[in-house]
């Protein structure tokens, strides 16, 4: 019997995405697409009369990254990777 068993392991990354969006707003005056661009940033489900016309993605930035939890693999699992043949060989 082999001393290391292959695990599933689960792991968790926490990003910040800087996102820049061109939205347009129908709006009688500046104001009240001023208020409406208000509304949109307190609640983006908010889109009465907003169209996003364009979504550009600017930077990703990794805020931690961490192993949250193991798992035994099920016996199916275990058997699918290199035939049930363990990682380490003798």
């Amino acid at each position: 019997m082999a001393e290391h068993m292959m695990k599933k392991y689960i792991a968790k990354v926490e990003k910040t995405v800087y996102v820049v969006e061109e939205l347009e707003i129908l709006a009688e005056t500046e104001k009240d697409a001023e208020e409406m661009l208000d509304d949109y940033c307190i609640d983006d489900d908010n889109m009465a009369g907003i169209t996003i016309r364009e979504k550009e993605e600017q930077e990703t930035h990794i805020d931690s990254q961490w192993i949250d939890s193991s798992e035994e693999l099920s016996v199916d699992e275990f058997m699918e990777i290199d035939g049930g043949q363990t990682v380490y060989r003798d």
